[in-house]
């Protein structure tokens, strides 16, 4: 792989010598579109650029003990790649590894430039390119391409969600947030208090029970967490059925094909879902456990469902390594937290896992001919590309199931329309409103952050649903022209920034929102 320093001059130096594409992020978004590119165009000349000094996205981001996907890895991996382990969930460093792999043979690592943030892609209209303006470490790089995608998330990498708590400097421990984790930390013996309720917490508590630690999660409101076999029986059973590849095929279906029925029940019948639940999790823990600590208030999957493999965090509780507190924070004191019900737990580690900041575009920003957008103002296209701005796309998967199943449709999607042979290509300004949340989903980090991203209309093509099974024929066989314009029959966006709009940085300097979130310490987004 490349370092941003070494990146010597050639094919996208100059508008007359461009790249024929520039993909944003070495997550797993951006090394699937890899691949196909790889496969589908062997002669294009494109580059990868990540602002970290390593890929993985997510997977490098995030160290802290027992960091796992939150999704099954025979949807969760690719589908050109069967997962290599026998687990359902996988580790992060497997992933990790599984991903680099990935990219060796997708010819990515050596294209890749490392420490390379994209601060602005610019579509210049008399070249009909863009100017990409990376920020590296010897300064600002410009490149000149002809398509730019990002595949660069939705949560900034630079700092998560803390919300400030009372009596924070009177704690003699530590405080720490998950994205921040330290190499060296003590468990033994020590007293961990962590504060949240979402993937995070509850990947965490039995982890730091298994190294030793007395931990406590305190959260305000419960979640859903369901316990499922460590070990893959779907992929297992299909294995036994028939040959690979199509095994592989069969278990990753039947995996999407399961999960998107799980949500459609729990919306629609939840009472039905939630009793499924409460049989499973009773195999572990006592009902009055269940009724106190994970019975939430709201539908199950209007916020995300956790996984326990094996039940490791009702084990670890019943074990007594762990225990749950649910109740509101009054303050923090020198020894721990004190709760408003005058409970006081005790702490040597306080974990913020309170969730993500969501960031657009990895936090740079998009313009036409040196004017910015105000990205919050422009309509989304089938949920990967935007209205009246040429050549761009992006990747956003599934929140309410596994993030790859939806990227690798929109990679697909994307070769497809680039097969087409148009040079400049973009979707029609829409008649209607598009003034929904592209991030449809009720949970905190969206209500706090998704007025960041721009909007979704009503309708397809202007809105892409949270359900694996209706994209499928939409975004594999689907009208690519429809609602599109290509050539000189394409409208540049009159959506421009606004005042006091900003940038964000990898240093996470970001203009913010005059938003209270004080009591928001239980909501975060799974790692997956």
């Amino acid at each position: 792989m490349i370092n941003s320093t070494e990146r010597p001059d050639g094919p996208g130096a100059a508008p007359g010598d461009p790249l024929d594409l520039l993909i944003v992020g070495a997550g797993l978004s951006g090394i699937d579109l890899a691949h196909h590119v790889h496969e589908a165009f062997p002669d294009w000349r494109w580059e990868m650029h990540d602002a970290h000094d390593d890929l993985g996205g997510t997977w490098h981001t995030f160290r802290y003990p027992g960091i796992r996907s939150d999704s099954d890895m025979a949807t969760f991996g690719f589908p050109f790649r069967p997962w290599p382990h026998a687990s359902t969930l996988g580790s992060g460093a497997e992933i990790k590894e599984y991903l680099r792999d990935t990219a060796r043979e997708a010819g990515a690592l050596d294209r890749l430039h490392l420490r390379s943030w994209v601060a602005d892609a610019d579509w210049r209209s008399d070249h009909q390119l863009y100017r990409i303006t990376c920020v590296t470490d010897d300064g600002e790089r410009i490149v000149w391409a002809r398509r730019v995608h990002f595949g660069s998330g939705y949560y900034s990498h630079a700092e998560g969600f803390r919300p400030e708590f009372p009596g924070e400097a009177d704690f003699r421990g530590e405080i720490i947030h998950p994205q921040q984790w330290p190499a060296d930390l003590d468990y033994t013996g020590r007293k961990f208090v962590v504060i949240g309720s979402g993937a995070t917490a509850v990947t965490l508590v039995p982890a730091l029970a298994e190294l030793g630690a007395d931990v406590t999660m305190l959260q305000r409101t419960p979640s859903y967490v369901g316990p499922l076999p460590e070990k893959d029986l779907i992929s297992a059973v299909w294995r036994r059925l028939l040959p690979a590849p199509w095994s592989y095929r069969a278990a990753r279906l039947n995996h999407g094909a399961r999960d998107t029925a799980q949500f459609v029940i729990a919306q629609r019948l939840p009472w039905l879902f939630k009793a499924g639940l409460r049989l499973m999790q009773r195999r572990y823990i006592s009902t009055e456990q269940i009724d106190e600590h994970f019975t939430p208030p709201y539908r199950p999957w209007d916020q995300r469902v956790c996984k326990a493999p094996d039940g490791d965090i009702f084990r670890a509780i019943r074990r007594g390594g762990a225990r749950v507190v649910t109740g509101h924070i009054d303050r923090f004191t020198p020894a721990g937290i004190r709760l408003r019900s005058g409970e006081e737990i005790e702490a040597d580690v306080i974990i913020s896992a309170t969730g993500l900041r969501l960031e657009a575009f990895g936090g740079g920003t998009l313009s036409i001919d040196g004017e910015a957008l105000d990205v919050p103002r422009l309509a989304t296209y089938r949920g990967m590309m935007l209205a009246g701005v040429p050549n761009f796309s992006f990747t956003v998967g599934y929140i309410n199931s596994s993030w790859t199943l939806r990227a690798d449709l929109v990679s697909r999607y994307m070769v497809k329309l680039w097969k087409a042979g148009e040079s400049v290509y973009a979707p029609r300004l829409p008649a209607g409103p598009a003034d929904q949340l592209l991030l449809d989903f009720d949970a905190g980090y969206i209500q706090r952050d998704g007025h960041k991203f721009p909007k979704q209309g009503t309708t397809r093509p202007w809105r892409y649903v949270q359900n694996f099974l209706v994209e499928i024929p939409e975004l594999a066989f689907g009208d690519q022209r429809r609602e599109m314009a290509f050539g000189d029959r394409v409208e540049l966006t009159g959506a421009r920034r606004g005042p006091g709009a900003a940038g964000v940085g990898p240093d996470g300097g970001q203009v913010e929102d005059a938003r209270d979130h004080e009591d928001d310490y239980d909501d975060e987004v799974a790692t997956a």
